[in-house]
């Protein structure tokens, strides 16, 4: 697309540790594009460069539950207190696996049991089972079921507990059930040792740079990394309807009624020029992700970038909100992926 430039050119202004990965798939055809710092040396050619997804996690997450139930393994109207054998809490009986892959178990954003404070900048790090567990017992959310609420939470208690079904770890299902299948080699949630050396750095929207995340228990919300070829191949599955894979991802697009509202499993959509749109994106405190797929003309679109929208930063915040009382303008002007990356597809739709 000639016209590339004029659509990341806000973004990458200023950004000067960045890598801007972009590919844009056309039925069944890929094209890619880079934009970024291309003085600084990489151990990989820039598709194959590895960065943090976030919350394009919740799309495997979900595929992962509808494969499983495929398998006869599970079914996504079991209750989570079916899996959960140490809690005696009656909302857990209540709440299923369907509803915590839609975002609609009244479960909060984040436990309240989880504390940024021991760790500002690797949230998930230092959160364990047992305080997951602990959660759990007393959690009662029932007010708030069958509304949607988006949430880390429960799309990691899900992983958690695909995990304990199938005795496998995270890595484990994703191996057997989707990046296997799909040939998705450079996508895992712990990497090797040379899957690392492809790890780029990551930053907040003021260029500081970010610890990559460590998702512990949540990891079926957020602990993917990935690289521009494999999340490409991701998105081919999804236009694509010929591979082992076909019925989980199919059924994932699918809006099912809960209450008296549709929802999709993680998926979320849109509409750009009358046309249907399913999208996701993902973001930690160093990258950002944005997924999207047009089924109606067998495209989609996918942005990595390892800088985040905003900062983790509290003198961060102080600052630009000082500066902004000051001169009426920012001075961390905090840019988001989402929007580049609807413009380009928008623009794929209308060529």
């Amino acid at each position: 697309m000639r016209d590339l430039q004029r659509f990341v050119s806000d973004y990458i202004n200023g950004k000067k540790h960045l890598h801007l990965e972009i590919g844009m798939i056309t039925k069944g055809e890929i094209e890619y594009h880079s934009f970024g710092n291309t003085q600084k040396k990489s151990a990989a050619a820039p598709v194959h460069r590895l960065f943090e997804i976030g919350s394009l996690t919740k799309l495997f997450t979900s595929i992962l539950l509808l494969e499983l139930e495929c398998q006869q393994q599970l079914s996504t109207d079991d209750t989570v207190g079916k899996y959960i054998h140490n809690g005696k809490n009656d909302y857990l009986n209540k709440v299923t696996l369907k509803s915590l892959a839609t975002h609609t178990s009244g479960l909060p954003r984040l436990a309240t049991n989880l504390s940024s404070k021991k760790n500002r900048y690797n949230p998930f790090s230092t959160y364990t089972e047992d305080d997951l567990l602990a959660f759990l017992s007393d959690a009662v959310f029932t007010d708030q079921m069958g509304s949607f609420e988006y949430f880390n939470t429960g799309v990691g208690l899900l992983g958690y507990i695909l995990c304990k079904v199938t005795d496998c770890t995270y890595d484990d299902l994703l191996k057997k059930y989707i990046t296997g299948p799909l040939n998705m080699t450079e996508t895992a949630a712990r990497l090797n040792a040379e899957q690392n050396a492809r790890f780029v750095d990551g930053h907040t929207s003021t260029g500081k740079k970010m610890p990559h995340w460590d998702s512990g228990v949540h990891e079926g919300a957020g602990a993917i990394k990935s690289s521009l070829h494999d999340m490409c191949l991701f998105v081919q599955a999804n236009l694509n309807e010929d591979h082992p894979l076909a019925s989980a991802i199919q059924q994932s697009h699918v809006p099912i009624m809960i209450g008296d509202s549709s929802h999709r499993y993680a998926w979320f959509s849109d509409t750009i020029s009358d046309q249907e749109i399913l999208w996701h994106n993902g973001s930690t405190f160093g990258f950002s992700s944005y997924l999207a797929i047009n089924k109606e003309q067998s495209i989609g679109v996918v942005l990595l970038s390892n800088y985040c929208f905003g900062s983790a930063s509290i003198v961060d915040e102080y600052l630009d909100a000082i500066y902004k009382f000051i001169t009426k303008k920012d001075l961390y002007p905090f840019t988001p992926l989402e929007p580049v990356g609807k413009q380009i597809l928008e623009a794929m739709t209308l060529r």
